[in-house]
């Protein structure tokens, strides 16, 4: 069974909320923690410290207020373990303010303090680690805290680590100004990777099969990233920003209480030049709910081949690609996100001609930027791209004398020889209907669907087309493929077995007595064989019979008649006379 890989895209949003006053993130309104005038005198037997508690959270709305440099017990978010930091000492030069190493610059602004060992310290099961800098007046100081890349190996990662910050160690009590704090807390908060996993699926399965001509489904899948749509707990700016190309450009301050909308969610999709377009809609979930559908123009927008569609039906009967896209608009993304959707689903109505033959694979992508993120193209993984299938075969129809060719022959298709014998034969609809004597059928055919025929030309061949293959073991015999326990066949499995049954033989020759197998596959009908060869007896000349023929006696009738009208006609001209 192929497998189900997760595609991830990274969502590296910087303006993570640090719970200590004695740290600086990129905010707005912030403010120097260096030289505060007002502190205590610190002693000289205090250890001191900063400890750190990992967290994450899904977006914006959940990085809370700025703490106080003291523990926050009401934080009630999952814990990281496994974070690294590296915690160094720094010097101001001069009378630099050091309130944001985004802003303040190494060299320009600080040095780092050689006189103190740099450490690197792992966060535990809790999500926290405690990094002991020293006791006394030695190690006081301004600290510069780094996250460092995540390196556990699983998934989700912390996309992108927190800004660097600054930590003045010991830090004044903001509750007793009259009092400082050694043991300084600090409660990083990360959004993480946004599990996109496009999943590209027909009829919900990796595969699938019918009789060519007939309605089937495609299916965009995927997450929805909780960035869609949010809200500021407090003023912030968010950097880095992108644009579409993947250029940085301004970061993006926001103010608290504004609703900060990501700049495109797009599901793009190419439909193959056989697949006609019937329809379009656009579903979403909840992890656990049913699918809902969004609403045209005003959840989604759609273009097909680069035109808006605004109204349902959404068609295309050409026999181009046909380049479909997708994209939620900001009322979409708030409602999916206020509803706390989870999955997004655009479903594609379709259809082949009826003759088609072969494979056609189906592919999507999905697209997306929000502030803090890179632009990200997320293909569904090509190896579990799901496939359409349908076969078909040709018939020879010759007389004994292979190098006679006939033409005129009818033929039907059964699905089973016990069908063949029965005369119950396959019909357009790919349902199975029986040929009654009167060429009626039971039961009676639906309107606009014909028993399946074929009849050979004068070269003596003809064909049966689009039909339908066996593709997977259907274990419960529901018709519909497990995904992970009901595996796809490889391309040389998927075939199937027909039954070809003459049901009108050319002038002076004979039906043919039994029904022919013939296995069709994927290639069967585009290669130089010829899956069928039906030889066609000669009618045999049956002896007289020896008997007054039936010509003989009409003539004999038609004369006696004719004989008794005239007798009648004279005997009453005689009488009138």
């Amino acid at each position: 069974m192929k497998g189900n890989k997760k595609i991830i895209t990274k969502f590296v949003v910087a303006t993570t909320l640090f719970t200590t006053a004695g740290v600086v993130a990129p905010v707005v309104g912030s403010f120097s923690v260096y030289a505060a005038t007002t502190n205590p005198v610190a002693d000289n037997t205090s250890k001191r410290s900063i400890t750190l508690w990992k967290y994450q959270v899904k977006d914006l709305s959940e990085l809370g207020e700025r703490g106080d440099g003291e523990k926050d017990d009401t934080v009630t978010k999952t814990p990281l373990a496994g974070i690294k930091f590296r915690i160094q000492r720094v010097t101001p030069i001069g009378d630099a303010a050091l309130t944001n190493p985004l802003v303040q610059k190494e060299g320009t602004d600080y040095t780092i303090d050689s006189s103190f060992t740099a450490q690197t310290v792992t966060t535990g099961a809790d999500g926290s680690i405690k990094a002991e800098l020293g006791t006394g007046n030695a190690a006081d100081g301004i600290y510069l805290v780094t996250e460092l890349e995540d390196d556990r190996g699983v998934s989700p990662t912390v996309a992108k680590p927190a800004d660097p910050f600054f930590v003045q160690v010991p830090q004044t009590d903001r509750d007793d100004l009259g009092s400082l704090i050694y043991d300084v807390q600090v409660q990083p908060k990360n959004i993480m990777e946004s599990l996109l996993e496009p999943d590209k699926t027909v009829e919900e399965g990796k595969g699938f099969s019918n009789k060519a001509g007939n309605h089937f489904t495609w299916e965009a899948n995927a997450s929805l990233p909780s960035g869609l749509y949010q809200v500021a707990s407090q003023d912030m700016v968010i950097t880095p920003v992108y644009d579409k190309d993947g250029n940085q450009i301004a970061d993006k301050p926001v103010s608290a209480g504004e609703e900060i909308y990501a700049d495109y969610y797009t599901i793009r999709d190419t439909l193959n030049e056989a697949i006609m377009l019937d329809g379009l809609t656009v579903n979403v979930k909840t992890e656990t709910g049913n699918w809902t559908a969004l609403t045209l123009g005003t959840d989604y927008t759609v273009t097909l081949n680069g035109a808006s569609k605004t109204a349902h039906p959404i068609t295309d009967s050409s026999t181009n690609e046909k380049a479909v896209v997708v994209n939620l608009t900001t009322a979409g993304m708030k409602k999916v996100a206020t509803g706390n959707n989870t999955k997004i689903q655009v479903v594609f109505e379709t259809h082949t001609d009826k003759d088609f033959n072969g494979t056609i694979l189906n592919h999507m992508d999905v697209d997306y930027l929000s502030p803090g993120l890179e632009p990200v193209e997320v293909p569904s993984p090509p190896e579990e791209d799901p496939e359409y299938y349908t076969g078909g075969f040709d018939i020879k129809k010759t007389a004994e004398d292979e190098a006679k060719l006939l033409a005129g022959a009818e033929f039907h298709l059964a699905i089973s020889e016990d069908d063949a014998k029965a005369n119950k034969f396959l019909a357009s609809d790919g349902k199975t209907y029986t040929l009654n004597n009167d060429g009626t059928t039971t039961p009676a055919l639906p309107a606009g669907t014909t028993l399946l025929k074929a009849t050979s030309d004068a070269q003596g061949l003809t064909e049966f087309n689009g039909l339908e293959l066996n593709w997977f073991t259907d274990t419960d015999g529901d018709g519909q493929q497990d995904i992970g326990t009901e595996p796809t066949f490889t391309e040389d499995q998927i075939k199937r077995d027909y039954w070809v049954v003459e049901t009108k033989a050319p002038d002076g020759y004979e039906l043919l007595k039994a029904p022919q197998k013939v296995t069709v596959n994927l290639a069967s009908e585009n290669d130089s064989t010829i899956e069928a060869t039906i030889v066609n007896e000669t009618k045999t000349d049956l002896p007289f019979t020896g008997g007054v023929g039936t010509t003989l006696l009409i003539v004999i009738a038609i004369g006696a008649i004719t004989i008794g009208t005239a007798a009648v006609v004279i005997d009453k001209k005689r009488q009138a006379n």
